[in-house]
């Protein structure tokens, strides 16, 4: 679901490559994929320096891109506190109702200096209800976004979210299989984490709730009196410094709030949640998945959202190795960009 799309004609194709870029804030992640006959090729990936994207903030300068990632479309996706992603229930849906977008305007209580995207998850019924995927953001970001790549290639060819742009590519990956399946995707990223409960590959509810990477890192580096190089080392799994409690304290908050959620989703839709789907960078830290285990009592899944990939030689660089789930948001881009099915 895109918030921007460049309008496509007879003459301009869906495109046969793209490079995707997900603006987050502890660093800029890049994939360029090809789709042919023969399948899906990832043909370079990058973990370049963060932009910021704000409404307040100064209007970024053009964005410079390796050699490696250059092709003539982009697809960006954003992620920042200010949006607000909601999933509606609109009485009386018609597609022909001229006054579609107002009504659905009125309920998300969209401000002037949003921009409004949406999708519909699930019409029809006695009522003719439907339920509806929002996403608002401010104008400002997007204008932002776009005067990274103002002119010549790479061009803008769509911006969305970075946590629906995630759940497109689970979606593509373990999301096939779990398709009879009711289940919870979280995608962490710097200050804020996306949560949606699927039931048969519907969402049935989704959340935007404060607690990133960038969160914990700072946290850790306030309470032990650490550097910002060391609070990260912590984080990964043998460190020296136990930082369990620091963890099972900054996440308490987010943990019972997909917890009342999960029990919304099952007595709602009559289902039990099987198992968490994990993405985005917190899901390297094993401290943070023992945290869900144990907080939701389920199966959680990290995985990896480039493993239904060909790679081209050299594709992945080495020093990236391991790092795949923080580039959930920029495949599941390029995915719907290449309108992958």
């Amino acid at each position: 679901m895109t918030l921007f799309r460049k309008n496509r004609t007879a003459a301009r194709r869906v495109p046969a490559e793209v490079v995707a870029l997900d603006l987050g804030a502890m660093g800029l992640k890049a994939v360029r994929l090809r789709k042919d006959k023969d399948g899906l090729t990832l043909l370079a990936a990058d973990l370049l320096p963060a932009v910021k994207i704000a409404a307040e903030a100064t209007a970024p300068g053009r964005l410079n891109l390796p050699r490696k990632m250059f092709t003539n479309y982009a697809a960006l996706t954003l992620s920042s506190e200010k949006n607000m992603v909601r999933l509606i229930t609109l009485p009386g849906y018609s597609e022909q109702d001229q006054n579609l977008a107002e009504k659905i305007q009125d309920i998300v209580k969209l401000e002037d200096s949003q921009r409004l995207a949406y999708l519909p998850i699930k019409t029809g019924g006695a009522k003719h209800d439907a339920r509806i995927l929002t996403v608002a953001v401010p104008e400002a970001e997007i204008q932002q976004v776009l005067a990274l790549l103002p002119a010549g290639p790479p061009a803008p060819l769509s911006l969305e979210f970075s946590g629906l742009a995630a759940l497109t590519a689970f979606f593509h990956g373990p999301g096939r299989q779990a398709a009879e399946e009711a289940v919870c995707f979280i995608d962490s990223g710097a200050r804020t984490t996306f949560v949606a409960f699927l039931n048969r590959g519907e969402p049935v509810l989704v959340r935007t709730l404060e607690l990133g990477g960038e969160t914990l890192v700072e946290h850790l580096q306030a309470q032990w009196s650490l550097d910002r190089a060391t609070a990260l080392g912590a984080l990964e799994k043998g460190a020296t410094i136990d930082i369990s409690q620091s963890v099972h304290e900054l996440a308490a908050p987010f943990l019972r709030q997909v917890s009342i959620s999960r029990d919304f989703v099952e007595r709602q839709e009559n289902c039990r949640i099987t198992r968490v789907y994990l993405s985005g960078g917190m899901s390297m830290v094993w401290h943070w998945r023992n945290e869900l285990k144990a907080a939701i009592g389920l199966e959680v899944q990290p995985w990896n959202p480039c493993e239904d990939l060909k790679l081209a030689p050299g594709a992945w660089p080495a020093a990236l190795k391991g790092q795949e789930a923080r580039f959930a948001a920029a495949v599941g881009a390029a995915l719907g960009a290449l309108d992958a099915s």
